[in-house]
């Protein structure tokens, strides 16, 4: 029997849905909303210090440190320590990846066993259940549900996300919650507010406090900011 090609962790990831779209946008000559295709040029400032950068010699064309150069992290560093309230080192805490896809496939491989369970709230930009299977992991979902009542018109803030429904999904196998904000598609912004809030209400208190603990000390909570 001959071997398998590819590795068992392809399975069920082989379909893309930007490829997809992308040829029907070709083939019926449709405009394609799916993507941004900017018309416009970079700022020239950012122009002229990249043509300055690739003009520097010798020293500006060589390996540079893996995990992003010392100036950049250092920047980084300083901006993001301001951000999240702490001290970031930067040297020990940041990685520089080449777009968000990088970051996030990293962060997946970094934390992700066989058998963890990551929560990824719904709707959710397409690349975040592919990256969890090639860890190893499983996907549990967890979905923004629109407020009874609500506009016939429904806004992004007609959207919330159930501290409770979040809760019940959480198990000894979970690893990690994924968190999009804004969220992509909808556009909803303070997830995390809504989740975890600085004084939860009384009646909902105890599951709330706890849920609490348990995101900030013993699971990673993935932020993307898009």
């Amino acid at each position: 029997m001959a071997r398998r090609l590819y590795a068992n962790r392809t399975i069920g990831v082989d379909k893309n849905v930007w490829v997809e779209f992308t040829q029907l946008a070709a083939d019926y000559k449709a405009v394609n909303l799916g993507q941004g295709f900017p018309d416009f040029s970079p700022p020239q400032f950012v122009q002229d210090a990249f043509c300055k950068a690739v003009s520097g010699g010798p020293q500006m064309h060589q390996y540079t440190r893996a995990f992003g150069h010392p100036r950049l992290v250092k920047s980084l560093a300083k901006f993001f320590s301001r951000v999240v309230g702490h001290e970031i080192d930067p040297f020990e805490d940041v990685l520089v990846t080449v777009g968000a896809y990088q970051a996030l496939f990293c962060a997946f491989q970094a934390l992700i066993d066989d058998g963890d369970e990551v929560i990824i709230v719904e709707p959710f930009f397409d690349c975040y259940q592919p990256m969890v299977l090639m860890a190893g992991g499983t996907a549990v979902y967890v979905p923004l549900r629109p407020v009874n009542g609500g506009s016939t018109v429904l806004s992004s803030g007609d959207w919330v996300l159930s501290a409770e429904e979040l809760a019940s999904k959480i198990t000894p196998r979970t690893k990690a919650i994924v968190i999009n904000t804004p969220n992509n598609p909808l556009g909803k912004v303070g997830l995390m507010i809504q989740v975890l809030p600085p004084h939860p209400p009384k009646k909902n208190g105890k599951r709330m406090c706890a849920l609490q603990t348990v995101c900030k000390e013993h699971i990673p909570i993935v932020f993307l900011k898009c």
